[in-house]
């Protein structure tokens, strides 16, 4: 069967990802090689393993059979059980449960007292167990690895460990998991085994397809699916190409995808591998959905619930089952729709460990039923759902897993917050979408006080290095090679004790509203499949209202942010925007001060560029951002707690060599390389210019002296306003190492990249921190928010960050931060500085590319 999206992307984070089912079994046996005649017993037996090693199992099951036959015949019953239970996994048409239980009793025959026959029995239970139950499937793997141990099959024993990794994480043991799965990976590649190659190459592979790496996913896929075409003793790859298909899909070459897929379920067509072709059904009808023919990916998903039920693969009839559920309902059909989720649900009572599903399905179910009339029994639905995700939530080992359960499980919340913003319970709609939005950040509000300071650990300094050498590298295959390294030593790097702590207090409407001023209007934006929403918030009011979905939303955000960056103006399409997200919010026209709280794509979009019949945002608006409603009012309760800095303002510029200046000069950079770094000249005046209108005294690093280290040992908790000109780096794939890149520092304790996760153990205190580099505000975007530079420095302790959204030109940027800065020497708040500075480069008719990237983020109304 096809594991959960979740659970897939999770292990994605690990390096790992779960596909453990039908003929993509991993294989844990260690083969025997004897001088014994072929067709002998023990000559067939070690044949019949040769092949199951390479995971060839249907072509290792006529030996086993003859095998079997021929040890009866000579009465030798422990070599005959070990011929028969190897039999069990090419056959995914009888019954999981029965088979186990098969299993079971044989363990307690007399025959299974050989230990080999008995390390036969637990491989095979295991393996089936994995697929079947997850609390059963690591006990067994550990007695796999003891008892592999004792008989020195070491190659067994670590792959039991790998087994043991992949059934802690179904269950939730997300650092078990880790430590075990590496600890497997790193020992078998001193195998010189060719399957274990192509099995590592297409989980890495499958991985990269999970967090939409799509095509750097196609070379390791491929690789995989080449080394298998070339090694006849091989099985087929099938994660690699399954993988392939969703890597495919992802991409949207839809037609490859489905052709792929249709040539798999050709071969697979008379084989015994049902779980298996449940895995591709499943993965065809979504590719149908995402072309939008229901009824083809209603079969589909039809297909993949039967053929798991078949072989009571509860586990899959739970996945399929919730997405049958959803495509009937799409399709009106709510009756089927009902049918389908029950099924769906009732399968997972079987496997009552694995709650991963249990929170989409529930949910699925609560909007059915309200549809047919039955709002209380709905309401009842959605609250068990969000309870059981924020239970998932509290065993998330680290933030990047918080955020990605959070926007996989986003629908539960969007869809509770409509159900109750249609029975006007507006506060309780609040709380509902207050307990994933910007929850990151609300934790860190909470409890970043009580946040333990840390000496570099081994792993730590190790992956200083390894970040140098990345920097100092533009080779190919070494950056690579670098690239990996990096991946495994962050795996090793344990999460700290904030991402264990996910206890938050979601704000209540009446707080949010004391909070805001007469003139302010909080808008806080939920994108939706069917529909969209606007909860509009005013001190003395509060509206719902509906708005396109969510796919017509981020198409037209997605176009005018590439408008604007090719520095175009487009109007039209601004006002379309406009009309999408502002124009059914009658109070847009009757307050000044706009405090944004975006949803996915809208993260990314400026809304000071939208347009009203011909006139942006801007000329009539200040615009702030906020990563949710509870964390705008939790900065506003810190606000009130500041004492008065010692050191009022640091300023960073690490760049400030002379360039060439024929042509613009961007603070731009696609990845840490050191031949990208080009000076930023106008870096030194930005920082020195802002000195001069703030109060002394002041700490300014410029050229080589701004160094990371340097910057570290500052008294950062005592400083009011901290100006970073920089080059910055925006890591949308793995976004913990965004960074602003300092200057190189000879003494080789940093690696110059002040990167997020060591943003977020900052102690700040700071009224403002500007990040005047480019990408500071873009990151991976969810339901949880966006996991980027700017929401680190919010966790780290500052009030506001003035932040971007794309690459800056460095003169233009110098002008607009000086006048800004300007405006905040003359005590105007945060937000009219910015747009009155914004409003200087409008005024000289330059288009939004040049004053529309620079946003605030936090406190809006604080002054200097």
């Amino acid at each position: 069967m096809r594991l959960p999206r979740i659970v897939r992307k999770i292990f994605a984070t690990l390096g790992i990802t779960l596909l453990v089912a039908g003929c993509a079994y991993y294989y844990a046996i260690t083969p025997h090689h004897s001088s014994a005649p072929p067709e002998s017993a023990e000559g067939l037996l070690d044949r019949a393993d040769t092949l199951a090693w390479g995971n060839r199992w249907a072509d290792a099951l006529p030996l086993y059979q003859k095998a079997q036959q021929l040890y009866t015949k000579q009465h030798q019953p422990s070599k005959a059980l070990y011929a028969q239970v190897s039999q069990s996994p090419p056959n995914e048409s009888v019954s999981i449960p029965a088979t186990l239980w098969t299993l079971t009793q044989d363990l307690s025959q007399p025959e299974a007292a050989d230990p080999e026959t008995k390390l036969r029995i637990l491989t095979i239970r295991g393996m089936l167990e994995t697929n079947y139950d997850a609390s059963e499937a690591r006990s067994t793997w550990q007695d796999v690895a003891t008892l592999a141990v004792k008989l020195r099959h070491y190659e067994q024993a670590t792959r039991a460990t790998g087994e043991q990794g992949i059934a802690a994480f179904i269950l939730g043991d997300t650092e078990t998991a880790k430590r075990q799965v590496i600890r497997a990976w790193g020992l078998s590649k001193v195998e010189n085994d060719p399957a274990a190659t192509v099995r590592y190459a297409s989980v890495f592979g499958a991985g990269l397809v999970q967090i939409h790496r799509y095509k750097e996913a196609l070379t390791p896929l491929n690789q995989a699916i080449k080394i298998a075409e070339t090694n006849p003793e091989i099985a087929y790859p099938s994660i690699a190409v399954d993988a392939k298909i969703d890597a495919l899909t992802g991409l949207h070459q839809y037609d490859e995808a489905i052709a792929l897929a249709n040539a798999l379920l050709a071969r697979l067509q008379d084989t015994p591998y049902d779980g298996h072709k449940s895995q591709v059904y499943l993965s065809r009808g979504t590719i149908n959905k995402e072309r939008g023919d229901w009824n083809a990916a209603i079969a589909d998903y039809q297909q993949s619930v039967d053929f798991s039920g078949k072989i009571s693969n509860y586990r899959g009839v739970t996945d399929a089952g919730g997405l049958l559920a959803q495509a009937y309902q799409h399709n009106g059909n709510l009756p089927a729709a009902l049918t389908a989720i029950n099924r769906a649900i009732d399968a997972n009572t079987k496997i009552p460990d694995e709650l991963y599903l249990v929170p989409r399905n529930l949910a699925i179910k609560a909007e059915i039923i309200e549809k047919m009339g039955h709002a209380k029994e709905a309401d009842g639905l959605y609250q068990k759902s969000i309870a059981l995700v924020d239970g998932m939530i509290q065993h998330a080992a680290t933030t990047n897993i918080q955020r990605q359960l959070l926007a996989e499980m986003s629908d539960v919340y969007s869809d509770y917050f409509a159900s109750l913003c249609a029975q006007k319970r507006y506060d309780d709609a609040l709380q509902a979408l207050e307990r994933v939005r910007g929850r990151v950040e609300t934790e860190a509000l909470e409890h970043h006080a009580s946040q333990p300071v840390h000496a570099p650990t081994p792993d730590e300094q190790e992956l200083i290095r390894l970040n140098l050498a990345l920097i100092n590298t533009d080779d190919p295959a070494a950056r690579a090679s670098l690239t990996s390294e990096i991946d495994n030593t962050e795996l090793k790097i344990s999460p700290s004790a904030l991402a264990q702590e996910t206890t938050i207090h979601p704000v209540h409407l009446a707080e949010v509203q004391r909070r805001l001023s007469p003139s302010a209007l909080l808008i806080e934006y939920v994108l939706a499949e069917r529909n969209s929403y606007a909860f509009a918030i005013t001190h003395a009011s509060v509206t719902s209202y509906r708005l396109p979905p969510k796919a017509q939303i981020e198409s037209d955000s997605n176009l005018y942010r590439k408008e604007i960056r090719a520095q175009n103006v487009d109007l039209a399409l601004a006002q379309r925007l406009f009309s999408e997200l502002m124009g059914p919010i009658k109070e847009y026209g009757q307050k000044t001060d706009l405090i944004i709280v975006p949803d996915s794509a809208l993260h990314l979009l400026p809304f000071s560029a939208l347009a009203d019949k011909g006139s942006y945002v801007l000329k009539t608006h200040t615009v702030d951002v906020a990563p949710s409603s509870t964390v705008f009012d939790l900065l506003h309760k810190r606000l009130a707690q500041e004492a008065s800095a010692a050191m009022p303002y640091i300023g960073v510029a690490a760049w400030t060599q002379p360039a060439d200046r024929r042509n613009p000069i961007v603070r731009a950079v696609s990845g840490p390389e050191r031949s990208q770094l080009a000076p930023l000249p106008d870096s030194r005046l930005e920082v020195e210019t802002i000195a001069a209108d703030l109060p002394r005294p002041s700490t300014i690093l410029l050229g080589a002296d701004a160094t990371e280290t340097r910057f570290k040992h500052l008294s950062l908790n005592s400083t009011e306003v901290i100006h970073l000109a920089l080059h910055g780096y925006a890591d949308l794939d793995y976004p913990d190492r965004s960074a602003l890149i300092f200057a190189p520092d000879p003494s080789g304790t940093e690696d110059g990249l002040l990167q997020v996760r060591e943003i977020r153990d900052l102690r700040l205190k700071a009224k403002l921190v500007t990040l005047s580099a480019c990408n500071t505000g873009v990151g991976p975007v969810g339901e949880a928010g966006v996991a980027n530079l700017v929401n680190a420095f919010i966790e780290a302790g500052a009030d506001s960050v003035v932040s971007t959204l794309w690459e800056l030109e460095d003169h233009t940027t110098e002008r607009l931060m000086t006048m800004f800065y300007s405006q905040l020497a003359r005590h105007d708040r945060k937000v009219d500085a910015l747009r009155v500075a914004q409003l200087d480069l409008l005024n000289q008719g330059l288009p939004p590319y040049f004053w529309a990237s620079v946003q605030i983020v936090g406190d809006p109304d604080g002054t200097l």
